[in-house]
């Protein structure tokens, strides 16, 4: 039999077009359509450089909170690594470990509601909003979710009926079940009061807007709780990208007047290094659905030992008083920074909107920040996105762990960026 010729690949170039010939061509063919022909190299804290060792990025996308500490977090790295020179692996699912309990009890004392006091570990968020929505099933025997349309919960089973978005959601390209109702305006109590209806077994939603990183108003999550409660639905907050300090409490959560049955947080909680999730919820929850069935939720690698160890330092980390406050300063001083760009340049940007360290840059048009997206990009910073829903504006999602001097440069950036597309001038592919 002949062997098959190892192909050497060395440049982003030469990756990106073995991805469309022989692999997930539509992904790669998104970037770049969206001016982003890059291939991450090493990286460190808030930076990236490409494979070829010649461009530097900030990253302000953070894969929408997986690197929310930033790249390879020294105090995280050190706690993976030491778990594997401990011995440790993955283990057996079946067999207790002693990581797991540590990483519930931590998620307890952390949690913003004293209710939330059980939890199941899992490796991702989409794995928890499917659990959460099973869960919820169960409980509730309804079989119908309630969740807002451009919101964003995940790509797999039951996380994938409650994604609704034209642009991301995949509803219909899998012909999946309809399970799922959707609300269409993010804040609207008046819409929420007639979708919770008796058919529904739980209201889904981010404390903040997905497609404009708006903080969820006090008196819709509130009016949410309340009703959810008197209606017997159960109220699940997905924190996956607010929560773990993003805002400047460790959950956005706390900021409301809430009593959620459920909050998933994920992403994140791996610090980027090793997969980890997890759905915190009140107890009796957690009897019904895990203790009630021999086989209630089997996982061969969630809650495994490392991805648990990983997770504590996390926490650990996100809910340091040190880690809050940097959140709220810089995320302040990146916002006025970012504020006297948008002064310089009003024929194409308004204002900028923020919640904690989820950013949005306010914009006259979509073509604009599209634009705007690979003009920032060659002046070096990865957005997160552009908004597919109006108010259009140019997202901003850094590490939590971003200084004043780094966001000076990212607003350098915005300033060179804005000044080129303002012009008029073709958007640049690469820059040195």
């Amino acid at each position: 039999m002949t062997q098959a010729k190892e192909e050497t690949l060395t440049t982003s170039a030469e990756i990106f077009g073995a991805f469309i010939e022989r692999s997930w061509r539509s992904n790669a063919e998104r970037q770049l359509a969206k001016g982003a022909e890059f291939v991450i190299g090493r990286r460190e804290g808030v930076y990236m450089w490409d494979v070829e060792g010649e461009r530097r990025l900030i990253d302000c996308g953070a894969g929408g909170g997986v690197h929310a500490l930033g790249h390879r977090h020294p105090e995280v790295l050190q706690a993976l690594r030491k778990a594997l020179d401990d011995g440790r692996d993955t283990g057996l699912w079946s067999v207790p470990n002693a990581e797991y309990l540590k990483l519930q009890d931590r998620l307890a004392e952390l949690a913003p509601k004293p209710s939330l006091n059980r939890s199941v570990v899992t490796l991702c968020s989409t794995l928890s909003v499917d659990l959460a929505t099973m869960f919820a099933f169960r409980v509730t025997k309804r079989q119908r979710m309630l969740a807002y349309r451009h919101g964003y919960h995940g790509h797999t089973g039951f996380a994938a009926i409650v994604t609704g978005s034209p642009e991301e959601g995949i509803i219909d390209h899998y012909n999946l079940p309809t399970h799922a109702s959707f609300l269409e305006n993010f804040g609207d109590t008046e819409e929420l009061d007639r979708l919770l209806t008796k058919e529904i077994a739980a209201f889904i939603i981010e404390p903040m807007d997905y497609e404009t990183f708006a903080p969820a108003p006090k008196a819709f999550l509130e009016t949410a709780s309340r009703l959810c409660r008197e209606r017997g639905i159960l109220f699940i907050i997905d924190e996956t990208r607010a929560g773990l300090g993003r805002t400047g409490t460790l959950w956005a959560t706390e900021q409301y007047d809430i009593e959620p049955a459920m909050l998933i947080t994920g992403k994140g909680l791996s610090g980027g290094l090793y997969p980890a999730s997890a759905v915190l919820m009140c107890e009796d929850i957690y009897e019904e659905c895990m203790n009630q069935h021999r086989f209630a939720y089997i996982s061969s690698l969630g809650g495994n030992e490392i991805s648990c160890v990983v997770a504590s330092q996390v926490l650990d980390v996100a809910s340091s008083p040190e880690l809050l406050e940097n959140v709220k300063s810089v995320g302040a001083y990146l916002s006025g920074k970012l504020d006297e760009v948008c002064q310089r340049h009003p024929d194409i940007l308004t204002k900028v909107s923020s919640f904690g360290l989820a950013i949005s840059i306010g914009l006259t048009s979509r073509d604009v920040g599209r634009a705007l997206y690979r003009e920032i990009f060659a002046a070096g910073v990865l957005c997160h996105s552009v908004s597919e829903i109006d108010p259009p504006g140019l997202k901003l999602f850094p590490p939590l762990v971003l200084t004043n001097e780094q966001a000076d440069e990212v607003a350098r950036a915005l300033d060179k960026a804005a000044g080129l597309v303002a012009r008029g001038r073709e958007p640049t592919r690469k820059s040195a």
